[in-house]
């Protein structure tokens, strides 16, 4: 009798616990089903009209989808969060969740990524896409990393273009009268002073104001983003010269990352890459619509030949060794390399 009470008894207890198993499980499922959506928020400098705000809203819509609802991204456009230094460096310390961030700021943050600043690393999108979507671009994206910044995909910025109010600039030395707005690049910067421009970084967000109040003469931009933001309102004159090719990246900042499950990180690494091609997308298309836009808006357009690009490029030279210099020669012959870039 006994035998049989003290099996009742553990088969109660095992009843219990069983039940209590069921319980947990069930309020944890539920806890899961019913979780309130992730908030995040991206920036990007530009305005809802832009490739690049296309591309985050891509990102937020393809994020939607992929999560049912459970994550979602709110888009601030026209640098509502800060210029492009100011967004990377929120992104950095995790009070911006994300940004769409062009190669103009990164060397500010990590010396090494000058080296996309080259001049004349690569002359189309076809061999940006190559270089950006192959070993370098995973160079530079672990770079940033290392900053505390995630690189999930590489979209397009744009090929650098030159405007002036004062003259054509058909040649090198025709810069050098110049007072130029330039990105926050040290390389285009100190590429500039060599060619006797007063250089002048300065932010996106800053040029419009710069150009009608005549503080400098021309800026340094993509031609998507001058005809955007009505530059040419000031300006005269348009050089073709794409001396520099600028990605942008899709960031998000390493402190949200560590923070979403294996399966969030997964959706939104897969919908940074969908966003990045739709961007790219828009960007071929807006280019040399712009450019043509500028034209028919007045400006006297220069587009340099073969002959002289080369001219243009072989004032960058020393900027070669200077960036080997700063970012180590084995990554920058590794870039190089991957550019097929002719010195």
């Amino acid at each position: 009798m006994k035998k049989f009470l003290l099996l009742l008894m553990i088969a109660g207890l095992t009843l219990l616990a069983a039940c209590g198993s069921e319980e947990t499980a069930s309020s944890t499922t539920g806890t899961e089903d019913n979780a309130e959506p992730i908030e995040l928020r991206i920036g990007v400098v530009v305005g809802d009209w832009s490739p690049h705000y296309k591309g985050a809203q891509a990102l937020a819509d393809a994020l939607d989808e992929k999560t049912d609802g459970q994550m979602k991204l709110t888009v601030f456009p026209d640098g509502q969060l800060g210029g492009e230094r100011e967004m990377l460096e929120a992104v950095q310390n995790g009070s911006l969740d994300m940004g769409l961030i062009s190669s103009a700021v990164y060397s500010a943050f990590e010396p090494k990524m000058s080296v996309i600043d080259i001049p004349y690393l690569v002359n189309s999108f076809d061999e940006a896409e190559a270089l950006m979507d192959g070993e370098a671009g995973k160079a530079l994206s672990a770079l940033m990393l290392e900053k505390g910044m995630r690189n999930l995909a590489w979209g397009h910025n744009d090929f650098r273009v030159i405007t002036n109010n004062k003259q054509a600039v058909e040649k090198p030395e025709d810069l050098s009268s110049l007072k130029m707005r330039v990105p926050e690049s040290k390389v285009l910067a100190d590429w500039y002073s060599d060619l006797g421009t007063m250089a002048t970084p300065m932010p996106f967000p800053d040029i419009y104001a710069a150009l009608q109040q005549g503080v400098v003469d021309g800026q340094d931009n993509g031609p998507i983003l001058s005809y955007a933001a009505k530059f040419y309102e000031h300006q005269s004159y348009l050089t073709v010269s794409n001396h520099q090719y600028s990605p942008i990246g899709f960031f998000v900042s390493e402190k949200v990352w560590a923070e979403l499950s294996d399966t969030q990180q997964q959706a939104l690494e897969e919908a940074a890459q969908e966003a990045s091609e739709v961007e790219r997308q828009a960007i071929r298309e807006f280019n040399e619509n712009s450019i043509t836009a500028m034209e028919e808006a007045g400006l006297e357009t220069f587009r340099p030949t073969d002959e002289e690009r080369a001219a243009f490029k072989e004032t960058t030279t020393n900027l070669v060794d200077e960036v080997r210099a700063e970012a180590g020669e084995d990554l920058t012959n590794m870039i190089l390399e991957e550019a097929g870039y002719q010195e």
